[in-house]
């Protein structure tokens, strides 16, 4: 900020050059005591005030300067100093209607009919009037005018050279003449035309710069610096000499007179306010080139800031402008904080806040700028000329500050985003292919579960480290993005404070509530400006982090698949077979007695069917009572029972009670007896069941 504080110690120094009988510090104090003492709701006291005022202001800025050691006199290298010599015959009457003819003639030539028309109506109604002062006058200021503001230089020539002919002792036309020639034909064939405009009328200002202008144009910049500063002589106060002087020292590196002759020329509206800018950057370039720093530079910037702080006590009652201050941003430390979280989204809240308020102050600044000074008839309004360029130069320095601040943060982040899609390109890329593989791996599984799982593995090994790589980048480009706008965020909260500091030291100077006012919505403008280029830095966007179904932790797919384990296989669990010998049937005529391993039954059938069994095993006594039928013919041999059995367990419970009916039918004698049976079982509880069966040489099949 060091370079920030000189560029700005270098718009407010308005040097002391004078060598009166008064120092600056007196004469300040002076200008001060009339603006305390004055009753400026007087208006003849306010005329007054203001004269002697200006009488001061001139003390102040005009006369000898003073002089460093190694400050001044010497020109910029590389220029050659001219000498424009004119002879006298050259400044007469005739050699001047010469030169107007001869122009004259050229550009009538290039008029196109209806300007001629016109031309001629004018010229002729200066004719009827004899060519009077006044009617001539009226032809050389449409000239003017058009040498100003029109797009035909012909047109001016033609105007301003009939003037010089029917009135070559009239000092206006004369000059309006040498300006055109400078302006738009030929500077050296400007300087004999001024001399007699300055031979006809010696007292102008305007003449006597004029003729300096030229004169600079030519590089003869002796005689240009001799006419200015006789310009000034007659009148201190012109502005436009002090500003032509102003190029001239800035061109010879005189640097003091010229910062001097810079802020004379815009108190006495000399300068454009772009001009002025433009010297005062000049004069900054060629301080800071200065080839000896350790001196001159050194004592200049010193001697400036001498001259920065004199004791000026204006008024008891200084102004206060209401001071902003830099609000604070709330950041998050992780991108996917900031985008998923809700960081971001609160930004563009806190944005859309502040500029409602831009847009209030807007509305309320616009009828501000059109509010007109409420004074007394015939009153003199205060201009505070000093104050105000001060203000407008401190206004306009740290509204640019702010600006190269945010380009500078802007011209960062924009390679830190270039470098975001990159990354994010070659990510996307990459998947693309990933996925690609993936679904031609599934398409080739079909419905094998395992074949399907192992494909994600693949898929997950290269798409897990990818995804977390882009993430780590995105993280690390968030975090330069933080770097930045914290450096940002703290040099704009720097600019804003200077901005007050500096500004608040001249707008305290301004006693009018109509100029004070204006300033205060002018330096809270400029304030607005530097938060919202901080909000602007706030509002940065991120890409969303990758999610994906792989998660984070890639080490879980670095091996295969696991194989499923084998099926276990379903077998029916079946008792130990009894064995043949301990089965057996006898049978008593219409009755059998049946053996196994677990159980003995007899029964009998004929007509009537009765049976009861044992199990040994289950414990359990069942009994069948119904009809039945046996009977046998050779090897041939049936029986068949109907009727209802009931099972009860040796705790007198009883298990179960169904309907039943068996068939059986075997052929053959022996081993090889054939034989099929059927039985069925039916009860509320289990429904039907049935059982069919077949044997060969007595054994179940």
């Amino acid at each position: 900020m060091k370079q920030a504080l000189t560029v700005i110690l270098l718009f407010l120094c308005v040097l002391a050059g004078a060598q009166t009988t008064q120092t600056p510090e007196q004469i300040r104090q002076q200008m001060a005591k009339i603006r305390q003492s004055t009753d400026w709701n007087d208006p003849a006291a306010a005329k007054k005030a203001n004269e002697e005022i200006k009488k001061l202001a001139g003390q102040l800025s005009g006369g000898k300067t003073i002089t460093l050691p190694g400050s001044g006199q010497q020109q910029t290298a590389g220029i050659k100093p001219a000498s424009v010599g004119i002879k006298p015959e050259a400044v007469t009457k005739e050699n001047i209607l010469a030169i107007a003819d001869r122009f004259y003639n050229r550009s009538y030539r290039e008029l196109d009919a209806v300007t001629k028309s016109k031309f001629n109506t004018d010229f002729k109604a200066a004719g009827d009037a004899d060519f009077s002062l006044e009617a001539v006058r009226n032809l050389a200021s449409y000239g003017g005018v058009q040498l100003t503001f029109g797009t035909d230089h012909h047109i001016a020539c033609v105007y301003i050279a009939a003037a010089v002919k029917a009135f070559p002792a009239d000092t206006l036309s004369v000059n309006n003449f040498g300006a055109y020639l400078r302006n738009i034909d030929s500077t050296a064939l400007s300087i004999p035309v001024l001399l007699y405009a300055n031979k006809l009328f010696s007292q102008s200002p305007v003449i006597l710069t004029q003729l300096g202008n030229s004169y600079f144009e030519l590089n003869d910049l002796v005689k240009a610096e001799s006419y200015y500063k006789q310009a000034l002589k007659i009148n201190p106060d012109f502005g436009q000499a002090h500003s032509s002087l102003c190029d001239l020292y800035i061109k010879q590196n005189r640097m003091k007179e010229a910062l001097l002759e810079l802020f004379a020329g815009v108190k006495g509206m000399g300068f454009s306010y772009n001009q002025a800018t433009n010297n005062f950057s000049q004069l900054k370039a060629q301080a800071d080139n200065s080839p000896d720093n350790t001196t001159d530079k050194e004592k200049f910037w010193d001697e400036t800031r001498n001259q920065m702080n004199p004791p000026d006590p204006l008024a008891s009652l200084i102004p206060e402008v209401d001071r902003l201050k830099m609000p604070g941003f709330s950041t998050c430390t992780f991108v996917a904080d900031w985008m998923e979280g809700g960081g971001y989204g609160t930004a563009i809240q806190a944005y859309q806040s502040f500029h409602g308020q831009v847009k209030q102050f807007n509305n309320e600044f616009n009828k501000v700028q059109f509010e007109k000074p409420n004074i007394s008839p015939n009153a003199v309004l205060r201009d505070y000329p000093n104050e105000r360029f001060a203000l407008d130069c401190i206004i306009e320095y740290f509204f640019r500050e702010s600006k190269d601040e945010s380009d500078d943060f802007r011209g960062a982040v924009e390679e830190i985003i270039e470098e975001v899609k990159e990354d994010m390109n070659a990510y996307f890329e990459n998947a693309e292919r990933i996925i690609k593989d993936y679904e031609k791996c599934r398409e080739g599984c079909g419905t094998d579960n395992y074949c399907i799982e192992e494909c994600k593995r693949v898929y997950c090994t290269s798409e897990c480290p990818a995804a977390n790589i882009f993430n780590k980048k995105l993280q690390g480009h968030y975090n330069d993005y933080l770097v930045e706008f914290n450096d940002t965020r703290e040099n704009q909260k720097k600019i804003l404070e200077d901005l007050y500091e500096f500004s608040g030291q001249w707008f305290s100077k301004i006693e009018s509530p109509y100029w004070s006012r204006i300033y205060a919505y002018e330096i809270q403008r400029v304030a607005l400006t530097v938060i919202g280029n901080a909000f602007m830095a706030y509002q940065q966007t991120f890409p969303f982090p990758v999610h994906n179904t792989c998660g984070t932790d890639c080490s879980v797919y670095a091996n295969p698949y696991p194989l499923p384990p084998e099926k276990v296989e379903k077998k029916e669990p079946k008792p130990v077979p009894c064995p043949d010998i301990v089965k057996g049937k006898i049978g008593f005529g219409a009755c059998d007695l049946s053996l196994d391993c677990e159980s003995i039954e007899f029964g009998c059938a004929f007509g009537a069917a009765a049976s009861v069994k044992r199990n040994f095993v289950k414990k359990t006594t069942t009994g069948f009572l119904g009809v039945g039928v046996k009977g046998s013919a050779g090897f041939i041999s049936a029986g068949a029972t109907a009727g209802y059995q009931v099972t009860v367990t040796d705790n007198n419970e009883i298990e179960s009670f169904e309907a039943k009916s068996s068939v059986s039918v075997s052929l053959g004698p022996g081993v090889t007896k054939l034989g099929a049976s059927y039985s069925g079982t039916y009860s509320v509880m289990t429904g039907l069941k049935e059982n069919v069966g077949f044997s060969a040489g007595g054994k179940a099949k």
